[in-house]
């Protein structure tokens, strides 16, 4: 009798399992979702703040917190330049939301890294079809360096979302003569500046005009509503580095501009690190196991 239902169900449940899967592929989005879901936020309140770049962020949010000042980063009950407020702000609304914990501090990350997957996905599909969208997703997904980004607490992922939502919106607005989208871009700039300094304007920036050097299309910049979206740009970064300047004046100016950016831009923080083939190590190591491919 068993062997029977065995012979006779068997294929009925097979038919089952094709049919699922051909609807999730009809939903490529949804199943991404849920897979980067799963891959982002698992085993995160397991995962203990022992990292001292990771703890830096952890204890300046917990201060921030605790004295009721959001603009104004601090630690050891010193003020603190290091970095821009966009990411302190998420980690002090997971601690309110969640309590102060491990879970918490990678709430977010985790949360952008689902955002960037689907917004590769996005991307990707808009410019090819939802098949190439699916996979640029899946390869992104399983590869080393976004499945750590996803789990760690730094700025990075957060970063990679608005500093690619940028240079995406200037492509789509560019490409399809859609000038809207040249104010999502100066707006996702504006985000990447309050979440890692002015290299979310400068390295964009960089990248575009060589984009326009290498399509021999430099008139095209006087069609990228440079003047307005620059407004638009300051309108979203003034909401921090202003009263910052206001609350703080030449100290915020020198530590956080002189040092932090100018200074660790041009002269090596880790001198140990500093050869020629750093990152292309980091990329080799990073995009394992598609980097061959």
């Amino acid at each position: 009798m068993e062997t029977y239902q065995t012979k006779h169900e068997t294929p009925g449940m097979i038919r089952f399992v094709q049919r699922l899967w051909q609807r999730a592929l009809s939903q490529p989005a949804v199943v991404l979702a849920v897979m980067t879901a799963i891959l982002c936020f698992a085993a995160n309140h397991l995962l203990v703040i022992t990292d001292p770049v990771e703890s830096n962020y952890a204890l300046t949010a917990k201060e921030m917190l605790a004295s009721g000042d959001y603009f104004s980063p601090r630690i050891f009950g010193n003020y603190w330049y290091d970095k821009p407020i966009f990411f302190y702000w998420e980690l002090i609304a997971a601690f309110k939301l969640f309590g102060i914990s491990n879970f918490a501090a990678r709430f977010f990350p985790a949360l952008f890294g689902v955002a960037g997957i689907l917004l590769a996905y996005a991307f990707t599909a808009r410019l090819y079809d939802r098949k190439t969208g699916f996979f640029t997703g899946l390869i992104l997904l399983t590869t080393v360096e976004y499945f750590y980004l996803s789990k760690a607490v730094i700025t990075d992922m957060t970063l990679f979302v608005f500093y690619s939502a940028c240079l995406m919106a200037f492509y789509i607005a560019y490409s399809e003569k859609r000038p809207a989208f040249y104010y999502a871009a100066y707006a996702f700039a504006g985000l990447a500046v309050l979440t890692k300094g002015p290299i979310g304007l400068l390295q964009p920036g960089l990248i575009i005009l060589l984009f326009l050097l290498w399509r021999r299309d430099l008139k095209a910049l006087l069609h990228i509503k440079m003047v307005s979206g620059l407004l638009l740009f300051f309108a979203i970064t003034a909401v921090w580095y202003v009263p910052m300047y206001l609350l703080h004046g030449s100290a915020f100016i020198s530590q956080f501009i002189g040092v932090h950016n100018v200074l660790r831009a041009t002269v090596s923080e880790h001198p140990r690190y500093d050869v020629w083939y750093y990152y292309s190590a980091i990329f080799l190591v990073g995009f394992i196991p598609w980097v061959f491919t």
